[in-house]
């Protein structure tokens, strides 16, 4: 009789990657950090303005063709250009001038005043001869483009005085922010979602004694557009000109990204917004060789500011079609949905601190696969591989292609891995018993393959929290096909004997092979011993399971399944007093990219509530009561034992759970992926973890073969045994 190891096996699918050191040079891969930190970043995607999607698959020729810096720039650009965001863009990095800087004063024609920067020791009292020379004067040219101090001078209150008669306010500063990642549309109702988050701009006293001036303030690309500018601006009391498209202001935050090549990119995380809901208007643009000219005659015409655009309340980021009809979309699509799986699990898995696994070095390794994969086929399990490194019991793909390859209809049989052999513990189709297949049957082949081989194959592409869930979780589809499609089982019957039958499968068993068990849902064992099967028991049934069990000594509450939302209104009537904390739940809060700028730092957040038991009305049950758990136990069944607990100590029976309870979201890439993740850290009231580990049982009780054979349930049986014991 042969051995299948498949628990050991699982775990040697999984190659290492960790020590695997990311090529930040690489232009792919850091076009790749780039997109994810534009799409859940920069403000203008927020409104679903952009075409970001559509940008970067356009561009990805010739970023990937790129042979000096300069064509490089050019590809990065021409995708950064339908953001339309002067403060977001790339160019060649070249060392600025470094040293203190002072001012230059100096009287055009017509005695208008250009103030400007130059090399040199800056004074003592800057910002004293600054002011002076403000009051001195009528029209002032600000000349911002070089970035120094001037900028910072024109936003102290004593210099913002003098050009300023009246209050002013400048701008604030409204940043993305996201509580979790917001599901797709049509999706259930969800505890997930993005906003703006805007703090308040720099106020300017004024000064009513201030002469009248008029006003010009010219930047360029490495300018710093004070507050105060910006104020000035829009209250028609001063013009802004710029002899570049792309330049910085007050009111914006920004960071750089090293692209390689020398090459960086400058990406916008925030926007200007000032008190009227209005944000930054259009800058006029001048020739650069003519700047000076052109903003000293702007002196003589009436101050200008374009039309501010109204902005809008809350975001509202449309959705990519990612060609959906498209099982096998093009490279550049495929290029797009390694950078955004990638990046969505970098942000928003609720999980990540605890993945042993490098997720930076798996994204560079499974980029080429899934770029280059040959057919669909090929590519939706490139990406399957990929997403099964999060090792999250919760996380699920969904494609037609995958259902495909899995086997989109069961047989009708329940298989579980009992004493590392694939058992068949359960038979819903009656022509599996009319063929001779009975509960404790050992499956060795499904259709001239091993189920040994087969689990092995198919494990690679299941994300998995634990062991047990892995054996779970690959054993629930190792027999699955085509609708309609014979299967050949080879298998090991009670007395050791090898058989042949065939099998039809059908999407029929599918409802039937939803719930774990048979029989009464709720009934009385011996001993006054009350049990309920919360894998089948419904929601409009509790006060009905209760009123029957009421008097019993105690209640097995039999959680090897998912419960059906029945858990918060049993533990209710479980608890001695209501409100008892049960699980901290712990959700990423994510207000910036945390990229290396300057030195790797993470800007995330996270905010938490607690899960406490409710509160019933109805009578308290006071008998003890004892929960039987599995690696069928997950999420919400996991949830339900971590309540249970903490309304009256109910003891766990069985062997440890999956190891995923957090509640999930979800988003789509190319070719009609779907794929749903845990958006929150579940863990018990006092901190305990409930990922990778699952629920421990007070009492150990595994199943054996001969258990299955003999119709024995050994976890309800050590249960019955504990509780006719107590007291």
């Amino acid at each position: 009789m042969k051995t299948f190891c498949i628990a050991l096996a699982f775990l040697s699918v999984f190659p290492l990657f960790g020590q695997q050191t990311p090529n930040g040079k690489d232009r792919l891969v850091a076009a790749g950090r780039l997109w994810v930190t534009v799409r859940y970043f920069h403000p203008h995607i927020a409104d679903g303005a952009a075409g970001w999607d559509t940008a970067l698959v356009r561009n990805l020729p010739a970023i990937r063709a790129a042979k000096s810096p300069a064509q490089y720039v050019r590809a990065l650009q021409s995708m950064l250009d339908v953001l339309h965001d002067p403060a977001t863009y790339a160019f060649v990095h070249s060392a600025q001038p470094t040293g203190s800087t002072s001012l230059k004063y100096e009287t055009a024609s017509g005695g208008t005043l250009i103030v400007s920067e130059t090399s040199g020791k800056s004074e003592s009292n800057e910002a004293g001869r600054l002011q002076k020379a403000i009051r001195q004067a009528r029209g002032i040219v600000f000349d911002l483009r070089t970035d120094g101090q001037l900028s910072q001078l024109l936003d102290e209150p004593a210099v913002a005085n003098e050009l300023a008669r009246a209050p002013l306010d400048g701008p604030g500063e409204r940043i993305w922010v996201h509580h979790g990642l917001p599901p797709l549309p049509g999706s259930p109702a969800s505890r997930f979602y993005s906003a703006f988050e805007t703090k308040p701009g720099p106020h300017f006293g004024g000064d009513p004694a201030a002469k009248r001036h008029r006003l010009v303030f010219l930047i360029g690309q490495h300018s710093h557009l004070p507050a105060l500018a910006l104020a000035l601006a829009k209250n028609g009391q001063a013009t802004i000109l710029s002899d570049s498209a792309h330049y910085a202001m007050d009111g914006v935050e920004t960071m750089r990204i090293d692209m390689g090549m020398g090459v960086k990119a400058v990406i916008r995380l925030s926007e200007p917004v000032f008190a009227d809901g209005t944000g930054m208007p259009e800058i006029q643009q001048i020739t650069p060789r003519r700047a000076l000219e052109q903003a000293t005659a702007a002196l003589s015409r009436p101050a200008a500011f374009g039309r501010a655009k109204p902005l809008p309340a809350y975001p509202a980021p449309r959705i990519g079609r990612y060609e959906a009809t498209t099982a096998y979309p093009s490279t550049g699509y495929r290029i797009l949905a390694a950078y955004k799986i990638w990046g969505v699990f970098h942000y928003f898995f609720a999980y990540r601190d605890q993945m042993d696994e490098d997720w930076d070095a798996d994204f560079q390794k499974y980029l080429p696969e899934i770029a280059g994969a040959r057919d669909a086929q090929s590519y939706n399990l490139a990406i399957a591989e990929f997403v099964s490194r999060t090792r999250d019991s919760d996380t699920h793909l969904q494609s037609e292609t995958l259902n495909a390859y899995f086997g989109e209809a069961p047989l009708g049989i329940h298989l579980r891995l009992i004493q590392n052999k694939p058992v068949v513990t359960d038979i819903v189709d009656p022509a599996a018993r009319k063929a001779g297949l009975r509960p404790g049957d050992v499956v060795m082949k499904v259709d001239g393959e091993t189920v040994s081989d087969r689990a092995n194959r198919e494990a690679r592409y299941v994300p998995a929290s634990t062991r047990q869930s892995l054996g779970y979780l690959v054993l629930r589809r190792v027999l699955n096909g085509p609708d309609g499609s014979s299967a050949a089982l080879t298998i090991e019957d009670h007395d050791g004997q090898i058989k042949q039958i065939k099998l039809k499968r059908s999407k029929t068993f599918l409802s039937a092979l939803r719930h774990q068990r048979s029989g009464a849902v709720v009934k009385i064992l011996p001993g006054n011993i009350g049990y309920a099967d919360l894998d089948r028991l419904a929601p409009d049934r509790v006060d009905a399971m209760f009123d029957r069990l009421q008097h019993t000594k105690a209640i097995v509450f039999d959680m090897r399944g998912s419960p059906h939302g029945t858990a918060g209104k049993i533990a209710a009537r479980l608890a001695a007093k209501p409100g008892v904390p049960a699980a901290i739940l712990t959700g990423i809060l994510n207000l910036a990219p945390d990229l290396p700028n300057g030195e790797p730092a993470t800007q995330s957040a996270t905010y938490f509530f607690i899960q406490r038991v409710p509160r019933s009305a109805e009578p308290r049950y006071s008998g003890k009561t004892v929960m039987l758990i599995d690696e069928r136990t997950m999420g919400l069944g996991e949830r339900a034992a971590l309540l249970f607990e903490a309304a009256n100590r109910t003891r766990l029976i069985g062997s440890p759970s999956a190891g995923a309870g957090g509640d999930t979201t979800n988003f789509a890439v190319p070719g009609g992926i779907v794929i749903s993740f845990s958006g929150l850290d579940v863990r018990g009231a006092r901190g305990g973890q409930v990922q990778r580990l699952g629920l421990q049982p007070s009492f150990r009780a595994v199943p054996t073969i001969a258990d299955i054979r003999t119709g024995r349930d050994e976890a309800l049986d050590t249960a019955v045994e504990f509780l006719s014991q107590s007291r």
